[in-house]
């Protein structure tokens, strides 16, 4: 878990958080808008979810330490050919091939398939810890990487960040991650009492990628979680926006974000533990009762007060999204498809997502507020919780 947790701390730190401080000194580099340069973001997106059904598949059949020390040397080299080339066209490729690539490979799918092989009875509350990764990728990396940046400039800065993960999860990874069926004796867990255990079945079938693509409760849990991580991207994308809207100041509406984003470590571990003891279906449902009450608040135009914990409380259904997808999941298709599974949603949920971010500016541009967008999103919310009822999983 160690090596997992700080991959995909620094891999999505770089990435994820540290793109924002490329967008100034690149488009004043190049002459280009911010829109322009936002591209770049959406690229290494597309090339994650591109790449991620091959990731996931590796990851059910090869050595795990072999694909992090490989994955941890392409995202150097992916760093590296980004920051070195002056082309903004080489500079694409660069990003949706080898950076795109090693992003996904170290990120969540690679960690979540990892930890979903080794915990069973515990399996929640460890892929809650690993989420918390993500997260402490922005508190950790974000801060030096801009001390970097304005240090040596953004180039050096992003190559240097890329030669870091390198040198770090390429030794860590040969030495440390250890295949299950090679040291089952040093499992975290003591065996289960039996009317907790997990059916043997489930969890150890192999399924195909045919057989994922037509089963029905596959589509249903891409739909739900794809569904709520486009409200959520959209909500955080357009909240600070809509604070000032409302005449806020920017540190006022900025602190509403900040506290999601805060409350939100908390909500990956709490929720992570609850998918070991509850029915994960009423977790999705207390997540989109949540959302529903913050953009009631939101349409409402409560008090900043009530909208700061109403932000505390959303925060934590929001960081709660990613261990819960990944405890269904593990309970739905197993450990030894975990990560065929997951890597195959990934681009499912990708559009829904992208569509989301898409329709909540175009909301604004065409009639001046946010509000119909979050009545949209106040419907598919339910929509989304409605369709993991349906939903099957082994206890």
């Amino acid at each position: 878990m160690a090596v997992a947790f700080l991959a995909q701390l620094l891999a999505m730190g770089t990435t994820a958080y540290g793109f924002g401080l490329l967008v100034k000194p690149m488009a004043a580099e190049y002459g280009l808008s911010r829109a322009d340069v936002n591209s770049g973001l959406i690229l290494l997106l597309v090339g994650m979810a591109a790449a991620s059904p091959f990731i996931g598949r590796a990851f059910d059949r090869l050595p795990g330490r072999v694909l992090f020390a490989g994955a941890a040397l392409v995202f150097g080299l992916g760093c590296a050919a980004v920051a070195a080339t002056r082309s903004l066209w080489l500079m694409a490729a660069a990003t949706v091939l080898p950076l795109a690539i090693g992003a996904a490979a170290l990120g969540p799918l690679a960690g979540s398939t990892l930890i979903a092989r080794w915990f069973d009875h515990h399996r929640g509350r460890a892929l809650g810890v690993l989420a918390v990764s993500s997260s402490a990728g922005g508190l950790v990396v974000l801060p030096l990487m801009a001390l970097l940046v304005e240090a040596l400039g953004w180039r050096m800065a992003l190559t240097l960040m890329g030669a870091a993960t390198a040198l770090l999860i390429v030794p860590l990874a040969l030495m440390i991650i250890r295949e299950r069926d090679q040291e089952d004796s040093a499992r975290e867990d003591a065996p289960a009492p039996a009317s907790h255990a997990r059916p043997e079945g489930p969890d150890v079938r192999r399924w195909t990628v045919g057989e994922l693509l037509r089963a029905r409760d596959f589509w249903l849990l891409a739909l739900c979680v794809g569904l709520i991580t486009g409200v959520d991207q959209a909500l955080l994308a357009s909240l600070i926006a809509h604070g000032t809207d409302r005449g806020f100041s920017l540190q006022a509406a900025s602190l509403l974000v900040s506290a999601i984003s805060g409350s939100a470590i908390a909500g990956k571990l709490i929720v992570g533990t609850l998918a070991d003891r509850i029915d994960m279906r009423w977790l999705v449902w207390t997540v989109a009762v949540l959302t529903e009450v913050y953009l009631g608040c939101l349409l409402a135009q409560t008090g900043y007060g009530t909208l700061f914990v109403a932000s505390l409380l959303v925060g934590m259904a929001i960081g709660g999204v990613m261990p819960l997808w990944a405890a269904f999941i593990g309970a739905r298709f197993g450990a030894a498809s975990f990560g065929t599974a997951m890597g195959l949603m990934i681009p499912v949920q990708m559009p829904l997502t992208l569509t989301c971010l898409r329709y909540v500016g175009h909301a604004y541009d065409v009639s001046g507020s946010y509000e119909p967008a979050f009545l949209a999103f106040a419907g598919i919310m339910l929509f989304a919780a409605l369709a993991v009822l349906p939903v099957r999983v082994a206890r």
